[in-house]
This record gives C-alpha cells, sequence and structure tokens, in this order.
C-alpha cells in the first residue's frame, strides 16, 4: 500500500475515549506525516486527562511517521487554540486534512480529501472539502459523486493554505456586510437571523467557537465547499457534556446519529461545472437552522447589541491611552503574546459582556476624573 502522503492533522484535548476511536482509523491509514494540536488543562484535573490523551497518542504512533506536535501548556480555549494550530499547520504545509477527537472517518474520507485536494488546488473558489454529508443521497447530487455548497460543515474537513490565510476569528467585515445585507443573498430568512445574532456576539468574543468565523469567511467571499454523495464521517461527540457545545438538543442528536454512513467509490464522477447547489443548501438550512426569532427576542438582541457596541467603542478609545492601559488596567484585562498575534490590532482581552461593560465603565470614570483635575 503507498503511503499517504497529505498531512494529517489531529485535534485533541481531554476526552480519552473519543480520541482512541477517533484515532483509530489515522492509525490504520498511516499517513507520512502526522500534526497533533493539543489545547492546556483549566485545572489539575483536567491536567491528567491532557496529560492521557497526549501520552496515548504518542504511545500508538507505531508507524514510520514524521509527527510535529503543538502542545498548549495553558488552556487556550475553542476559539484560540484551533486557529493558532491551524496557522502553525499552514506555516509549513500547502494543504491538510483535519479531525477533531469527536469525529470517526472511514478510510475513503481520508482517500476522498486526497483526491479532491489535488483537483481543486488552483480553484480559488473552492474553500474546503467536508467529509460530512447529512442528506446523503439521489436527491440532490444526481448522477455526480460531489455537489458544491454554502452549507459545508468542519465534521471532518480539508483545505489548503491559501484559504484558510483569509480567516479572521473576529470576523472585522461583519459590521459592514450587515449593513449591505450581503449575507442575505446566501441565507434564508431563519439562518440569517440566527447568524446575525452569532456574528454580533463573535465580534465581542463572547462565542467560544471559531467555526461559525469560517462559515463567515466562506459567504463573505462568496466561496464553496465540497460535499460528499455520501456521509463518511460519524460524530461520536453530539450531546457530549464534555464537550465544549453540550447544549445539542436531543432531536438534534438523534438526527445526525442516524444518517446513514458510506464510502466513496472511486473514480470519482464530477459536476461539469462549479456552480452552488442551491437545493442541497435549502433542504440544509430548513432542517438544520429552524429556531425562529420572535419580536420580543429580536428587540432584546438588538438592545444587547447596541449596549456591546457603546462598551466595545470605549475599550478602543482605552487601548489608545497608554497611561491608563500600561499603569491602571489591571493584567487580567492584557492579551498576552499569543492573543496578540490573534489579535492584531487589540490590545484588551475581552472575558464576557459583563466584564466589557464593567471596564469601560471604570474607563469613563477615570476619564472624567482626569477631565476635572486638569480643569482646575
Amino acid at each position: 500500500m503507498e503511503r499517504f502522503d497529505v498531512p494529517v492533522v489531529m485535534i485533541v484535548y481531554k476526552r480519552l475515549d473519543l480520541t482512541e476511536r477517533s484515532f483509530a482509523p489515522i492509525r490504520e491509514l498511516k499517513p507520512a506525516k502526522l500534526y497533533i494540536i493539543s489545547d492546556g488543562p483549566r485545572d489539575r484535573k483536567e491536567a491528567q486527562q491532557v496529560k492521557a490523551v497526549r501520552e496515548y497518542l504518542e504511545k500508538n504512533i507505531d508507524w514510520p511517521c514524521e509527527v510535529h506536535k503543538n502542545y498548549a501548556e495553558k488552556n487556550m480555549g475553542l476559539r484560540y487554540r484551533m486557529p493558532s494550530g491551524m496557522a502553525w499547520v499552514f506555516e509549513t504545509e500547502e494543504s491538510a486534512i483535519f479531525i477533531e477527537d469527536d469525529i470517526e472517518a472511514s478510510q475513503s474520507f481520508f482517500l476522498f480529501c486526497r483526491e479532491m485536494l489535488e483537483h481543486y488546488k488552483d480553484e480559488e473558489r473552492i474553500a474546503m472539502i467536508s467529509g460530512t454529508n447529512l442528506y446523503p443521497g439521489e436527491e440532490s447530487f444526481g448522477k455526480d459523486d460531489i455537489c458544491f455548497s454554502a452549507f459545508a460543515t468542519i465534521w471532518g474537513w480539508a483545505t489548503w493554505k491559501r484559504a484558510w490565510k483569509n480567516y479572521d476569528v473576529n470576523i472585522r467585515r461583519w459590521p459592514e456586510l450587515k449593513k449591505e445585507m450581503k449575507l442575505r443573498r446566501i441565507l434564508n430568512k431563519n439562518s440569517y437571523k440566527f447568524f446575525s445574532i452569532v456574528f454580533d456576539d463573535l465580534q465581542y468574543h463572547w462565542y467560544r467557537t471559531w467555526g461559525y468565523q469560517w462559515n463567515f469567511m466562506v459567504w463573505a467571499d462568496n466561496l464553496l465547499g465540497i460535499v460528499p454523495k455520501y456521509d463518511l464521517v460519524n460524530n461520536i461527540g453530539m450531546g457530549d457534556e464534555r464537550g465544549e457545545h453540550p447544549g445539542d438538543t436531543a432531536e438534534k442528536v438523534s438526527e445526525v446519529s442516524e444518517v446513514e454512513r458510506g464510502e466513496m467509490e472511486f473514480p470519482i464522477k464530477y459536476p461539469k461545472k462549479i456552480i452552488r447547489n442551491k437545493r442541497y443548501d435549502r433542504m440544509f438550512q430548513q432542517r438544520f437552522y429552524t429556531e425562529k426569532t420572535g419580536p420580543l427576542k429580536e428587540l432584546k438582541y438588538r438592545l444587547r447589541a447596541a449596549l456591546y457596541e457603546k462598551a466595545y467603542a470605549v475599550i478602543k478609545e482605552m487601548e489608545k491611552d497608554d497611561e491608563y492601559f500600561d499603569n491602571v488596567l489591571p493584567d487580567r484585562y492584557k492579551l498576552d503574546e499569543e492573543g496578540l498575534k490573534l489579535n492584531p490590532g487589540d490590545r484588551y482581552r475581552l472575558v464576557s459582556p459583563k466584564e466589557m461593560r464593567r471596564t469601560a465603565a471604570a474607563y469613563r470614570c477615570y476619564r472624567r476624573k482626569h477631565r476635572k483635575e486638569a480643569a482646575v
């Protein structure tokens, strides 16, 4: 069997049982290059769990393999650990396949990603390859084995350095695109309401995620992802209370678990043109973004966003005030070296809505006090 020459990236944290399952297909594949990205622990208990996961992987890489490890000493959280790890991978690689600790992939997933990465490597409009298809079969694909979607998911996926370079964890373009209503041309009504709220929150760092920012980049730049005709992965972490987002409904967990998995057959039957499959995207949105937002809830979110925006404007003024920032502001609100790399142009570490508003209020008081003193 020929060596698998596409770099595979394993992203882990503290869940040893899931890591064992997600690593098994990689161990069977025996890639020539393996990257391991691991977040750091939040406390002593997690330190033991994180250590156990790292030791398990290192012990079970039992084939000739170039191994690269990126282990965080302290907990960075999902929002920053994932992007920093991916940026590290793309310092040396032009493309890679990514598997998180709760994704169990089929062997044909890896072969499929390898072929897609090569076939579309120079096609700038294609941003990623997904291993997930929650609605597999003939209905949306016809005779083709793939489709092009604005809703390709990151449950087992691959991409190129050329696509990753435009990623922005803080989605700074959102206010401009929100005014232009650009995303309304891509999302249906319910999806747009859902993501408007999410993107408002993401600007202020409240949402502990990195994936919605990837969605934003794809939509903002009119890009597409590749979806296989069959579901090639198994999400074994849905509903797991130990996950970063354990709040999946029982209905959603059940729906995902019941999707029929398959294997890709080769050679791949390609579509003649790169055109968004609106039928697949319509099905995806209708079944996945079903939460309706009533007038009262919308008003609540708008008022909340207005408060955040005011406080955030004060924070940006505070960042320019070296005397206050360096000598008065507590150190816990200052970005460390890693944070500064991920947040160019920022200095303040946004922690929570309450903390941001409290910090903004404290800086307002400081300014008023100094103005009075200067006037005397």
